[in-house]
This record gives structure tokens, sequence and C-alpha cells, in this order.
């Protein structure tokens, strides 16, 4: 695939590790028979906003609907570890992936284990099988003991078919991952995987969460941790950490018309909402640790330069955060209670950057030193 293809699919989707990544938006999002989306059924009316259901602040008082975590077939019975395809249901919808189970995980109904989600990042959908773009880090990660689970999305593998809306299918991913994760809080892995069983206490109860992403999975998992404002250990591989919506301007010069079409759509959508209200970097205040970003210098597709600034800007976070924790602990006046409940979200954000020397989008040739680095990360804060 050519360094345009795999660029251009930062747009189709937001998640992780893919063997190709890219910016899908000529083809998908800007083609000449493509309807223009909801917001814009027409620029004369008085029309609603219907994304405004998927700004953050607006999914952060969402309600999000736990279901089964459903064991379909094995998929294959390796050394350490059995791998499954797994489904559950989010927005109403099925949605398959791939589950790993460790051989040394027990089959007790008490003992509780350490579960890591899997984001991966764009893979086009002709060549995509359950598995590709996080299997082999699920793999490594699983052969040290963690139970592994990496959703398809929409429109992959044995999933249901993604939204006809463009703007939808790019904005609800965090919710698909909240549904998972409070799917795996509340009721746990099947523990007896020859019957399926789906009675809450006979699964496996999930004790702590982690989440791996790559790429635009990155993005994915940083506004599911803004929306959640919970400590989820997490570990990203060259994510895309740019403002939205300069991700998707960032490499409109390379498409056949210089980027025209693209930016005709990015205005519309900004004639009706504000970009900022999308955007995971205006949102930073929600954001806990620990996170782990790695990425390589050589990445000519979600550039190292977007992770140093993210850095930067955590730094000046943290930096808020100080200034307002000292301000709260002068109020002489302020009961304790009223103090702790202001200064829960005024933790300093622990935040680390790990740089590869001439190492490119996939981790290559650093690979083995990466993922070997988000086991001893994954083995401080979940076991």
């Amino acid at each position: 695939m050519n360094k345009l293809l795999i660029k251009l699919g930062f747009f189709l989707l937001i998640v992780s590790v893919s063997c190709t990544t890219g910016f899908f938006i000529s083809q998908y999002f800007f083609s000449e028979n493509s309807e223009l989306i909801s917001p814009f059924v027409s620029l004369q009316e008085n029309i609603s906003y219907p994304l405004l259901t998927y700004s953050i602040n607006n999914l952060r008082t969402r309600t999000y609907l736990p279901s089964n975590i459903k064991i379909e077939k094995l998929i294959s019975k390796e050394d350490k570890f059995d791998s499954y395809l797994f489904s559950y249901i989010t927005q109403g919808k099925r949605m398959t992936g791939q589950l790993n189970i460790p051989d040394i995980i027990t089959a007790s109904p008490l003992q509780k284990h350490s579960v890591i989600i899997m984001i991966r990042g764009y893979v086009p959908e002709e060549i995509y099988t359950t598995g590709v773009g996080t299997k082999s880090a699920a793999a490594e990660l699983a052969n040290n003991g963690f139970i592994t689970i990496a959703p398809d999305f929409f429109g992959y593998g044995e999933s249901d078919p993604e939204p006809n809306d463009s703007w939808q299918t790019r904005f609800e991913k965090p919710i698909l991952i909240i549904e998972l994760i409070k799917s795996l809080e509340q009721n746990g892995i099947p523990r007896d995987l020859s019957e399926n069983t789906i009675s809450n206490d006979q699964n496996l109860k999930v004790d702590n969460i982690g989440i791996w992403a790559h790429s635009n999975g990155g993005q994915i998992a940083l506004e599911t941790l803004e929306i959640l404002d919970q400590k989820i250990p997490t570990t990203l591989w060259a994510p895309v950490t740019a403002p939205f919506p300069y991700s998707v301007l960032y490499f409109g010069d390379e498409l056949e018309d210089e980027g025209k079409e693209q930016r005709k759509w990015i205005s519309m959508f900004e004639e009706k909402y504000d970009a900022f209200d999308f955007s995971l970097t205006k949102h930073l205040n929600f954001l806990q640790g620990p996170i782990q970003i790695q990425h390589g210098d050589a990445d000519d597709a979600a550039l190292i330069y977007w992770s140093q600034e993210f850095i930067n800007k955590i730094n000046l976070e943290n930096k808020r955060r100080e200034k307002l924790s000292l301000e709260l602990e002068s109020i002489k006046n302020s009961s304790s209670s009223t103090k702790k409940k202001s200064m829960q979200n005024l933790e300093e954000i622990e935040i680390s950057l790990q740089k590869y020397p001439d190492t490119n989008h996939n981790m290559i040739p650093s690979w083995n030193k990466a993922i070997a680095k988000d086991i001893q990360f994954f083995n401080k804060y979940l076991n």
C-alpha cells in the first residue's frame, strides 16, 4: 500500500495497531456520490444538531449499557493461551472480536483477573480479518498471563454493519469501548467456555482493566479515558493525538484535489459545530493516568511531534492542577469533604514518552523492545 493510502486511513477510524494505517478520506467521506451527512441535510433550514450527542461532555453524562460477553467459537489453541471469537451488544448491535484466555487462568468463579482491551488502528476492510492490527501484541500479553480482548468494530469481522452516517461512525467509537468496559466490569467473561455459560456467578471475574492502543486507537483510548474519568492503565503506540480537525486536514495536500473537497466538508461541519467539543486536547482536565506512549522517530503516518506536543500539554495541565490544589488547601473555611471532592480531578497525570530511533509507525525494528516495556507497564499497574 502506498504512502498516500497509509496516511489516508486516519479519518476513517480512530483506533490502534494495524499493519496498514492511513487516511481514507477521499474514497469514503468525500466521494462525488456521497450524500451530505445528517447535520447538513439543508444548510438553509433551521435543523437540529444530532452530532452533539457525541461531544465529549455529552458522552460523559451518557448512560452506558453492559451486555454479556459471548464466546462464539474457538479460533486457535496456542502454546500458552486459547484464542476465541467473542461477541457483545453495543449501541443495540452485535460486535465481534478476538479474545485470548491464558492457560494459567483458573476457572474458579471467585478468582478475579486482569483484562487488556486492544484497540487497533486503521485497516482496509477488504484485507481485514478478526485480530489484524492487534493479534501480535495480544499474543505476547496473553503469553504473559493477561486476558486480552480486541473488538473488530462495526463493519469488520462478523460484526453488524457500521452506521450510514460517516461522522457518527467516527465519533461513536468511545461508546463501543466504554460499553465493552462496562460489560467486563459487571458480567465478566464466560468461565465454562465449552458451554458458554452466561450466568454472572459462573463467569471469570474481572478485577483490573488496562488499555493497549495503536495509531487511531490511541485517539479513541484517550477520549474513552476523558469520558470515564477513571484511572485505567493505558499504553499507546504511535497515537494520533493531533487536535481535531487538524488530524483530518494534515494530509489534504496529498489528495488529487489537494484537499479542496476535504476542506469543504470540514468547513460545513464547523458551521454547525464547535470542533473543540469533539477534540480530546480540549478536555485534558478529565484525563487520568497512568499513560505510557511509545513512538518511533521515523514514523511518517503519525508524527512523533504530535506525541511530544501532547506531553507538553499534559505538563501544562499538571501545573494547572498543582496550582488549584494549593489554592484549595489554603481555603481554611472549606470542609474536608468539600476539599476532597474538589481535588478528585487534580491529581497529577502520570505520563511518559519513550522514543525509538529509526523506528516506523508499526514500531519496526523496535517492536520487541516496545512490547517488553508494555508487559513491564501492565505488570506494575495491573498485578
